[in-house]
Parts: structure tokens; sequence; C-alpha cells
């Protein structure tokens, strides 16, 4: 079977604001290279495909092209508004169908995640793509925890199917401390990192099966070059996880891979990703630090900042705008762009 990889690029920015907007998410940030989060995920797949389709938002449309127009074969689709993952692969399913026809294998990936060994990311896709020539089932490639992670979802393996494949008992949302905690100890869990793999047949019977609504729904969309608002936004918003994955009775394993996997989730993410001076300062563009620890610097201006006596703050400065928090607070960014909405400053997000 010929392969197809959909790359889901949707997101509203909140997480990264200020350097991110609603027209340009994270995986439009250049954020470890010259090169975009998304152009990075395109050319870590395209060893294994070259037939790729992108779903993003219409509002995103002009970045994702930039990106996409660099690549052969790469193709597009834009969601006129956000209904979640399990309409978005509904989408990508009547795509692929259009522009390569039935009889595939899918790998469905995040567009922003940062992966620090490309190889060994390859290696866990090839085996997920090789277990499903045997398994008429769904896949998911998932990763070995380091330590008890409250921020990911996680997957609860059972049965090993071959070496490093395991069969699936469910899926647990994002847990306490305690329970997460409990569940790296156990050594029968792995971090959910959103990915997907499947038979273009098989999610499709699923989705026809489970959610006959969406199914029907989008299946119903006459253009998909001109969707209306009006079209996708009549179809039920609904993640694939809640839609699919914790219902199907087909069989779903799980891929553990170990690859520097992290989806950069927060500011205090990409933190940790970042080298830092001898005090545990991170810091991107004209920045000097004076008694300064553990803090995190992103200066897009070229008028330089000074941080004295600071200790683990988060400076975000842009053309337009300026964010300053702890450090520690970075979940809570998202109230900043609430602030924007109710005040009349939606310019800005």
């Amino acid at each position: 079977m010929a392969v197809i990889a959909v790359i889901m690029a949707g997101g509203s920015g909140k997480r990264f604001w200020p350097l991110s907007r609603e027209n340009r998410a994270k995986q439009s940030l250049a954020l470890f290279s010259e090169k975009t989060l998304l152009a990075e995920t395109i050319e870590r797949i395209m060893p294994l495909t070259r037939d790729i389709l992108i779903v993003s938002s219409i509002k995103q449309r002009e970045h994702i092209l930039a990106d996409a127009r660099r690549y052969d074969g790469v193709r597009t689709l834009f969601e006129p508004v956000g209904r979640n993952t399990a309409p978005c692969i509904a989408l990508a399913l009547r795509a692929i169908e259009r522009h390569w026809g039935g009889g595939h294998q899918v790998v469905v990936l995040p567009a922003d995640h940062h992966i620090a060994r490309p190889d060994d990311f390859r290696t866990a896709i090839r085996t997920a793509l090789a277990t499903l020539d045997t398994v008429d089932g769904i896949g998911t490639i998932g990763i070995r925890p380091d330590h008890p992670e409250t921020g990911y979802g996680y997957i609860n393996t059972g049965d090993i199917l071959r070496p490093g494949v395991f069969a699936v008992k469910r899926f647990e949302e994002k847990p306490d401390r305690a329970r997460a905690e409990t569940f790296v100890k156990s050594g029968n869990y792995l971090w959910n990192g959103g990915i997907f793999l499947f038979r273009q047949a098989t999610m499709a019977r699923e989705l026809a099966a489970l959610t006959p609504d969406i199914f029907a729904g989008v299946g119903a969309i006459p253009d998909l070059d001109a969707i209306t608002a009006a079209q996708y936004g009549a179809v039920r918003s609904i993640s694939i996880d809640y839609a699919v994955m914790e219902k199907t009775a087909a069989p779903v394993f799980s891929v553990a891979g170990d690859f520097g996997w992290n989806d950069i989730g927060s500011w205090a993410g990409y933190y940790d990703l970042l080298p830092k001076d001898a005090a545990g300062n991170a810091v991107r563009g004209p920045v000097h630090f004076v008694e300064s620890t553990g803090n995190l610097v992103v200066n897009l201006t070229d008028r330089p900042i000074f941080l004295l006596r600071k200790n683990g703050q988060l400076v975000i400065v842009t053309g337009d705008a300026m964010l300053t928090a702890d450090l520690a607070d970075h979940q809570e960014v998202r109230r900043v762009t609430e602030y924007l909405e109710k005040s009349g400053l939606a310019a800005l997000l």
C-alpha cells in the first residue's frame, strides 16, 4: 500500500501569544532553526512519503501555503472554522480519495511538535505501518515517559504484539500528579503523542459507524476547495480520541517511540528545549541579564532588553506587543488572549 501523510496544522496560536497569532499559529514559527515547525514536519516525513496533505485553518492560509509551495507533492485543505480532529480526519479522507484514490495507509501527524531524532521517529512510523499490513485496526505512536507529566494524555498498554508494539487497553486523559506518578512507575503507560496510523478504508468504516452524523455531514460538502462556514460549522466538533479511539471495537495498538519528542505545548516547554547560559537563562534576540537566573526572553525587535535581578521570568517582545509573566504561569497565557477578546483588542490575537 502507498502511504499518505496528513499533517494537521490548525490551532489558534493562543498558547504562544504574542509570537503566534490566529493567522500564524505555532506551526508557522521558526523556533529552532530557520525553518518553521511545519516545514520541519514535512521534511521529517518525506523520506517515507512525498504524498502529503496539510489541513489547516483558512485564517492561516497565507503562511501555510508559503511552506507547502516549497515542496512538490504537498497539497493543502483549509477549514473555514475549527471543528476538532474527528471532522478534520473525515475531511482529509475525502481529500485523499479525491487526489490519490483508495487503498492507502494514512499517517496523521501534528504540525507543531519538536522531534530531536528524526531517524528514530521514522523507524517507529515504519514499525506501525508494517503492523497495519497484518492488523486491520488503528495504530498510535506512544512516547516512553521520562517523568510524570500532567499535561499529556496517556496510553495504557497491554500485551506485546511484536517487539516494541503493544495492544492498547485504554486511553487516559491528562492525570493529576499522583496518577501521573503511578502511570510512570508502572511501566505500562506511554504518552499520547497525537500520531495516528490506519488503512484509509478502516478509518472511513469506523467514522461511519461511530459518528455517522460527522461522516455524513463532511460527505455532503459539495466542494472541498470552497467549504463554507455554514457547511462545516454544522458538523459536530469532537476529537478523534473521543469519537473513535475510545469507542472502536477494532484492534488498537501503539508503537513505543523514543525519539526526543516534545509537543512544545507552552513557553515552559520551549524553554526546556533551548540552550541556556550558566545562569539558566534562555534567549533569542538582543537581551542582557544582570544578576538574573532561569528566565526565558524572546525579543524580535532591534531594541535591547535588560533584566536586573529577575528570576524565572517570561518576556516575549514583538513589534506590536509585549508579554511579561512568571515562567511558572506558562499555562495561563490563554487568560491574556481571553482578555484581548473581551477588551476590544482582538486585532492583537
